[in-house]
This record gives structure tokens, sequence and C-alpha cells, in this order.
């Protein structure tokens, strides 16, 4: 890949002209040379120099020419590249395509034109159907003319989402999802079928900036600040659940905290219940439908070895003590301020920090709970 990148470097820098290309080379730290060398071929003056760095050198100069002239394909190699970035699979980029499938992805903007400004390329790729006319063409006739032709799915494939930059593709989902292009609840549901997918290669949708009131989106890595670095590993863990709605849970809490609040809290504490009734289930315990949480949570424990009772130790007592009064405190504040019961007009309403807080102690509950489990049934097999 690195080889390649010099190549696709001279390619970006290619449309510069030729009696200017000398200057913008030098500027850009590449060795000095002449017009009349430009003039004879741009490529070759680009590669003769390229040629005589080492990789890393022609991997951060590939950086600055990026951001100075925009090339997808250059900035695809770079991502690819990164050692620190999450790569959007071409797995998860077929997801997402399928989730757009039912979308209106223009909202109220003309179709063409957001196509046009995230994939100018539809202007010189040919048509399938004349020599004379462009993929443009296509779109227009089967997406526009035509509107049932052509599936979201099959257009996206053919302008290049499913092998574009994925900063490209994230550029385009924060256009999709503008407010000048459609309203906040079409937005909300948007958002909530592409986060799940997102979220995989750690990457979701957070509301940024407010333009009169109304959220933009702004695709984050689930790194940065407002995602707990723990929330990957509490989904991994979950996932072995999945037959119990025990991952779906956890997953409709992440995507909840900014945007729902008061859903993300109730989705916190129904968290904690599906994971309390599995682990019930595979010990062979009993619980009643009417019972509440902190009932719920007392009998898993009982089949953990967890309740405080069971130990001796002053330590362990208190810790597994507090344990109880976390969950016991999880379940007062979602009938506080959970979404799941109506409340009087002076009710309390909860912010995105308060939902933070629910569905973190909620996530390392339930991660310490499922791998207790995990622990014993492992202990067991080795009996």
């Amino acid at each position: 890949m690195k080889s390649q990148l010099r190549d696709l470097v001279a390619s970006a820098l290619y449309p510069i002209k030729a009696h200017t290309l000398p200057a913008v080379c030098e500027r850009l730290g590449l060795e000095p040379g002449t017009e009349s060398e430009a003039m004879s071929s741009k490529t070759r003056y680009v590669m003769t120099r390229l040629n005589k760095l080492s990789d890393e050198k022609v991997f951060a100069l590939s950086k600055i020419v990026v951001k100075e002239y925009p090339d997808d394909p250059l900035e695809a190699a770079i991502e690819a590249l990164q050692k620190d970035g999450a790569i959007v699979s071409d797995i998860t980029r077929q997801h997402i395509a399928e989730a757009l499938n039912d979308v209106s992805l223009a909202g109220s903007r003309p179709l063409l034109d957001l196509f046009q400004e995230h994939f100018p390329e539809i202007r010189r790729m040919k048509s399938y159907r004349s020599l004379d006319e462009s993929l443009a063409d296509d779109l227009y006739r089967h997406m526009i003319l035509n509107e049932d032709d052509w599936s979201n799915i099959y257009a996206l494939e053919q302008v290049g989402f499913l092998t574009c930059s994925q900063a490209r593709i994230f550029r385009f989902l924060e256009d999709v999802l503008y407010p000048g292009r459609r309203d906040q609840q079409d937005q909300e549901r948007i958002v909530a079928k592409l986060n799940p997918i997102l979220r995989r290669d750690g990457y979701y949708l957070a509301p940024s900036r407010q333009v009169s009131g109304y959220p933009t989106y702004k695709v984050t890595s689930t790194a940065e600040t407002g995602a707990q670095p723990a929330d990957s590993l509490i989904s991994r863990t979950l996932q072995s659940f999945d037959e119990s709605g025990v991952h779906a849970a956890w997953q409709k809490a992440l995507d909840r905290r900014v945007r729902d609040p008061e859903g993300a809290i109730t989705a916190a504490k129904a968290l904690l219940e599906t994971v309390c009734k599995h682990i019930i289930e595979v010990s062979g315990g009993s619980y009643s439908e009417n019972d509440d949480l902190p009932k719920l949570n007392g009998i898993a424990a009982d089949c953990l070895n967890l309740a405080p009772s069971q130990h001796s130790e002053p330590v362990f007592k208190a810790i597994l003590g507090n344990c109880q009064a976390v969950i016991g405190g999880l379940a007062a504040i979602r009938n506080k301020l959970g979404d799941a019961h109506g409340q009087g007009r002076r009710a309390v309403k909860p912010s995105s920090r308060h939902a933070e807080l629910a569905v973190n102690l909620a996530g390392t509950m339930a991660l310490f709970l499922i791998s207790t489990l995990n622990a014993r049934h492992t202990d067991k097999s080795k009996m």
C-alpha cells in the first residue's frame, strides 16, 4: 500500500498546471525542479522526487497533500494505513447502504444535487446505455423520472459508496442528516438505524452544533469525548447473550444517551433486568414476572454467590452490598427520571449526563454479572 501511495500522490497533484507544479512541490517539501521538466511530464516530475523519499516521509506528505488537494483514492489509502484509526469494513458499508434503502436520501433537496456534491465523478463515469451519456444521466432517468427503477442500495453501489474513502462516507451521512433536508423526527429515525451499524466499527452519529434549534450530526469515534471506552468491551461481552436480548438492550441504551436521556435511563434498567433474568434462567432459578429490578438482582446474586450474606469477609460484604445499592439506585432513578411512567407538570427532566451515569452504571454491573457467570461455567467445565 505504501508503494502505491506515491502513484496516488502524483495523481492528486496532476490537476495542477505544469508551470506552477515546481513551486507547489517545493512548498510541499519536495526537491526543486524546472518548469520545462514539469512541462515534459507532470507525473514523472512528481514521481522522481517521491522515489527519493522514505515510505514514512511519503506517508506524512500524503496527508498534507490530501488536505490541500482533496482526492478520494488518496484519502482512502491514507485511512487504510492509519495505525490508530478504526476502518469501516466492507460489511459495514453494505449494511449502511441497506439501512438507507427505505430512506429519502436527499430529503427536501434534489437527489442529483446530493450525489453530484459527494460523488462529482458521476458526470465523467459512462452510462450503461450510451457513450454520450454519463452515470448522472442514468441516476436522473432511474431515480427521478422513474422513481422505482433503481433502489437506493443499487444507486449507492453505482456511485462508489461501497469503495470510496470512509471520510467521504461520513460526509455523505452527515449531509443526509442535515436539518435543512428533513425534520428532527426523520433525523432521529435514520440515526437509530445507522448507529448500531457504525458502532461495530467504533463510530456513531452524535448531535453536534445546532442550526435554528435543530441538531446537526457528526460521525464520531466511540473513543472520543462523550463516548465511554468501556462501551465496546461491554458490548462484546453481552453479545454472547444475544438470544436473550441483552446486547439489543445495551445497544438501545447506548444510542439514546445523548438524543433521548429519558429513554436511555429506561433502557439501562431494562438491560439489567434482562441480564438478571437470563442469569436466573441458565442457573436453574425462578422469578415472578412481577419482580422488580432489586428483587431480580437479589435472586441473580444468590445464583452467582454474590449476595453479601454469602460472604464473611467484611470488605467483600461491603462491596457486594454497594453493588446492590447501585442497582437499587438505578431502579429508583428510572422511576423518577425515565420515560416509562407518566410524569406531573413539575417532573424532573434528565440531562445527557444523568443518562450517561445510568447507562454506564448499568453496563458496568451487567459486565460484572455476566463475567461472573462465564467464570463459573468455565470453572465447572474444568472439573
